[in-house]
């Protein structure tokens, strides 16, 4: 009789497996660079953007709040010529003028009240009135004169003062400028990392538009190319302009609230 095969149990148990871990070395960790993915295909780095922007706004509106202001460099000068006292003495002057005035207007009017139910004749009255004006426009002529005297000097201040605060204007703006290209700086920067336009595109255009223009037929390929370029070309000079126009308002406003 013959017995029946058995396979032996070994060769019912599963075969080994490989350890992954041990044969490689390790598990392997992935990154953009494992993949050689192009910078303009990575996530774009917003947060380096803010905190340029940041850091620009920060030093500029400090470089802002240390400048002179117009009107501090009117009082300063203003303080240097005497201007407020001599402006003070100017309207009490013209206060007193006024006075005088009214005066003598009222002279007429004060004599015929005295003079009401008396004997006095209107010519009496009127030489009454005229001697009694005499010496008030006498002290008022004397007034005028200081008071012109007084005006013409401070018309003399005021044009010194206009033009100290023209000079000081001119000097910041002078200063402003390493601050304006920086800004047109950081707007370039951006604009070529938001829409991936580098020096190395352009210099690739260029030249096909160089061997183009010089008569070299483009091939399919290099058309295509070009007219990428192109597009990307003209995604960063819009994303200049936009970022001109967005940055315009902010530099508008940091100008009006510290200079």
């Amino acid at each position: 009789m013959i017995e029946p095969y058995t396979q032996p149990q070994s060769a019912l148990q599963p075969a080994p497996q490989s350890n992954v871990t041990a044969v490689n070395g390790g598990n392997p960790t992935y990154s953009p660079d494992n993949w050689n993915v192009a910078s303009s295909l990575q996530p774009f780095n917003f947060g380096q953007q803010s905190a340029e922007s940041a850091g620009f706004r920060q030093r500029f509106g400090d470089w802002l709040g240390g400048l002179e202001t117009p009107q501090e460099t009117r009082d300063k000068y203003s303080n240097k010529y005497g201007y407020e006292d001599l402006k003070e003495g100017y309207m009490r002057n013209k206060e007193a003028g006024d006075d005088l005035m009214a005066s003598m207007r009222g002279t007429a009017g004060n004599v015929e009240s005295r003079g009401f139910q008396t004997i006095m004749t209107q010519a009496q009255k009127d030489k009454v009135v005229q001697s009694e004006i005499a010496p008030l426009m006498e002290q008022y002529q004397s007034i005028g004169e200081i008071g012109e005297s007084q005006g013409r000097r401070l018309a003399e201040i005021e044009g010194n003062l206009n033009d100290a605060a023209q000079l000081e204007m001119a000097r910041q703006q002078q200063q402003m400028t390493p601050w304006l290209q920086e800004y047109q700086d950081i707007n370039v920067k951006q604009a070529r990392e938001f829409s991936g336009w580098t020096f190395a595109s352009q210099l690739e255009l260029d030249r096909l538009v160089s061997n183009r223009n010089a008569g070299l037929q483009w091939s399919n390929a290099e058309a295509d190319r070009a007219n990428a370029l192109a597009q990307i070309e003209a995604k960063f000079k819009n994303d200049v302009e936009l970022l001109e126009k967005e940055n315009e308002l902010d530099f508008s406003f940091w100008e009006s609230t510290n200079v």
